[in-house]
């Protein structure tokens, strides 16, 4: 009978699943803020893009569209990669971003 109990009751404790461990669900959270951030940053560089290139726009406009446009848009490939290197799955990641980057451009 005491070979039987062992395999009931083992000396271990069962470990929580991945995505139950202590900091996974910080992780998660700051992967959502990263990619929210993505998103917003991407929505702001295709409307500097816009500002840059419309046909009606003086010079002085157009150089600040472009300057807006290139940090913007750095900012939003950096939130992006750390909000990938924080997310379960790159799939989660982009449709966050997706989802506030509609969000941000309306």
């Amino acid at each position: 009978m005491a070979t039987g109990t062992s395999a009931v009751y083992p000396d271990a404790p069962a470990e929580f699943p991945p995505h139950l461990q202590a900091g996974a669900m910080r992780r998660r959270f700051w992967g959502v803020i990263n990619c929210l951030c993505a998103g917003a940053f991407g929505a702001l560089a295709a409307a500097s893009a816009k500002l840059a290139f419309g046909s009606e726009v003086n010079v002085g406009y157009c150089a600040l569209g472009i300057i807006v446009m290139a940090i913007t848009n750095s900012l939003m490939w950096t939130f992006f990669s750390r909000g990938l290197s924080f997310s379960m799955s790159s799939a989660i990641a982009s449709v966050t971003v997706t989802f506030s980057n509609i969000l941000s451009s309306d």
